[in-house]
């Protein structure tokens, strides 16, 4: 099972506005603590319903040692949404690597790289969320660019894959067929990010099964 925190989860917050880093391996639990309650009590409510105090209360620590790290909640968001981007970026990359040096088909190689997407969407669940509904939008604009750099990678590796199963075809036609089906593979993920509506969970590996099955099934129509 995928961890939740990258090794180093303060390294994306290298220069960080509006964050003080640890100095001591102490503060740099603290830290640790107070960004994963952010991030569990995100999963449930929305982030103007939390105040620092309560993010305080989850992580055991005091007010002081909030304000010692951040210089307030729009900071320490911001630093959520930083080590958001390390983990899911850090991951994909390592994923697509693997994939495109495997000998596997077209049908393993969708599916560890949908699994990879919805498993980063689960684990920053209520961060994406809220990040999707933040009002100016800049942070989410950043996150869309970043996930069309990962399907523009994706894509030669996947024509490679059709290749090898199905023959040669029109090169282009294919690649504008694998970029629909990513836009429709993330958009379900979308969704159940902002509703959950079911049947299928975001927490359900059966989501990874029916997205590769779309996939697959689109590309060879």
């Amino acid at each position: 099972m995928s961890k939740l925190m990258p090794q180093d989860p303060l390294a994306a917050l290298d220069g960080q506005q509006g964050f003080n880093p640890p100095r001591y391996g102490r503060a740099g639990r603290t830290t640790e603590a107070l960004l994963q309650a952010g991030r569990e009590l995100l999963r449930e409510r929305a982030l103007d319903s939390i105040t620092n105090q309560e993010i305080c209360a989850a992580a055991h620590v005091t007010t002081g040692a909030f304000y010692g790290r951040f210089k307030s909640k729009q900071a320490f968001f911001e630093a959520l949404q930083a080590v958001m981007a390390e983990d899911i970026d850090g991951r994909m990359a390592a994923c697509l690597a693997v994939v495109e040096a495997s000998d596997g088909d077209l049908q393993a190689g969708v599916r560890a790289l949908l699994s990879e997407v919805r498993r980063g969407a689960l684990r920053h669940q209520g961060v994406l969320r809220a990040t999707i509904m933040e009002i100016n939008g800049k942070a989410w604009q950043g996150v869309k660019q970043r996930r069309a750099g990962f399907v523009e990678s994706a894509v030669p590796v996947l024509v490679a894959l059709y290749g090898e199963e199905q023959g040669k075809g029109d090169p282009e036609a294919l690649r504008r067929r694998i970029r629909i089906a990513f836009q429709f593979a993330i958009g379900s993920i979308i969704n159940a990010i902002l509703n959950n509506p079911g049947p299928l969970r975001l927490s359900s590996a059966e989501f990874d099964e029916e997205l590769t099955r779309a996939f697959c099934a689109y590309l060879r129509a």
